[in-house]
Parts: C-alpha cells; sequence; structure tokens
C-alpha cells in the first residue's frame, strides 16, 4: 500500500478526474482504506464546492455583459478611431512624451549653439581706418613715378603711383 504523502498531492486532481486509470485505482484504493485521506479528500471537495459557488454568486453580474459591451461599441462608433487611439496614447504616455519634447528643444539649442557662427565685430571701412590717430602716409619716390604709402591700423598697406613724369 502506498504512503499518504504519495496520495496527498493527487487527490485534487483526482477529483477534477485528471488522473490516468492507473493511478486512479490504486489512490482510491489507499483513500477506501485510510480515514485520513478520505477526510482530506472530503475537505479537498467542500472547498472546491465552496469555491465554486463564490465565483457562480461573483459573476452573476455579468449576465448580460456582451449586451452591454456590443451596446457601448455601436454607440462609440461615431468617434473616429483615430481620436480614440491618439487620446488613449496621449493619456497613457504623456510622461514620456513630454519627457521626449523637452529633450527635443535642448537637442535643438545645443545646434542652434553649435552650428550658428558667432557674431563677429563688424569691420571698419577704409575710410574710417584713414583717418585712425595711428595711420600714416609716406611719400615716395619711385623714380620714374611719384607716389604714396599708406600704413592703416590693422596692418594694412595701400601704395599709389602717379603717371610717368615728364
Amino acid at each position: 500500500m502506498k504512503r499518504c504523502e504519495e496520495v496527498v498531492p493527487l487527490l485534487g486532481p483526482m477529483l477534477d478526474e485528471a488522473l490516468p486509470d492507473d493511478d486512479r485505482e490504486w489512490v482510491e484504493e489507499h483513500v477506501n482504506g485510510c480515514g485520513s485521506c478520505r477526510d482530506r479528500q472530503a475537505l479537498i471537495a467542500a472547498q472546491g464546492t465552496a469555491l465554486r459557488e463564490l465565483y457562480a454568486s461573483k459573476t452573476a453580474d455579468f449576465n448580460g455583459f456582451s449586451d452591454r459591451v456590443m451596446a457601448r461599441v455601436a454607440a462609440d462608433k461615431g468617434r473616429a478611431p483615430v481620436v480614440v487611439w491618439g487620446s488613449e496614447l496621449w493619456r497613457a504616455h504623456r510622461g514620456a512624451f513630454a519627457a521626449a519634447g523637452g529633450l527635443a528643444v535642448a537637442a535643438c539649442m545645443a545646434l542652434a549653439v553649435l552650428f550658428v557662427p558667432p557674431a563677429t565685430k563688424p569691420q571698419p571701412t577704409l575710410l574710417a581706418q584713414a583717418s585712425a590717430p595711428t595711420t600714416q602716409v609716406d611719400e615716395v619716390d619711385f623714380g620714374t613715378h611719384d607716389g604714396a604709402v599708406l600704413q592703416l591700423p590693422n596692418q594694412t598697406t595701400m601704395i599709389w603711383m602717379s603717371e610717368d613724369r615728364e
């Protein structure tokens, strides 16, 4: 005869008729000869019955459930599926969308800083440079030509030469 430790795990499947016939035979033989296992089997059967009754009472609210769902689907047919999908998507992921938007703004600002050339100071015109106090004008005799050399403050040199002397 089998020991109770081997039989007890098989009592529930036996009550659910999930045991193969050869196992069922020796489990029934043991239960008929063992009062402890018979009591345990009765307890498991009572628990199963109580659970079934509990769930049957809880599911009474589901009478007509499919009819209510189909009525709501029919009423919602007027709504555009994209609007429903978009609003549900927004509600479910608004934190992620906000974070992504913030990252996109930060990336655009970083690109603007990297790729926009720095503002340069406008270069003064030649006339403004020529009137600067450090400007020098020297007259030069180039042999057959008269001329002048203008030295501007920013290392710019201008040379003028006249027509041939006669």
